[in-house]
């Protein structure tokens, strides 16, 4: 039998008690702005760790492209001159610099739009 989403969610919480949950809601939850509640359902969960960029949250279980194309034009990443330093670092260390960001590990939870629950 399947497990669903909230008891997936019970057993992380129980694995990993120190870590903070993280809810992420789905912008299909909220459909407006006249209410000050919504309601969702558990969605999928999982253990990884975040680091919130410039633009986006991002997640170490994703892909580097998407983090470091969020880094590129950061003031943090210019030489004195202007050039952004991203553009003439080798895989490895870009590898190396995904490593070094702070991440933080935390339980997420998808909030989707509820499902006749």
């Amino acid at each position: 039998m399947k497990q669903s989403n909230t008891e997936e969610l019970l057993k992380l919480i129980a694995e990993n008690p120190d870590l903070p949950i993280i809810p992420m809601v789905g912008t299909e939850v909220v459909a407006d702005d006249c209410s000050d509640y919504w309601i969702g359902s558990w969605g999928i969960c999982r253990v990884d760790e975040y680091y919130i960029g410039r633009d986006y949250i991002h997640f170490k279980s994703d892909d580097l492209e998407n983090v470091l194309a969020d880094m590129t034009g950061c003031d943090y990443g210019k030489t004195k001159d202007g050039k952004d330093i991203w553009d003439d670092l080798e895989d490895e260390e870009w590898e190396t610099l995904f490593d070094s960001l702070p991440w933080v590990k935390a339980i997420v939870v998808y909030i989707e739009t509820p499902q006749g629950e």
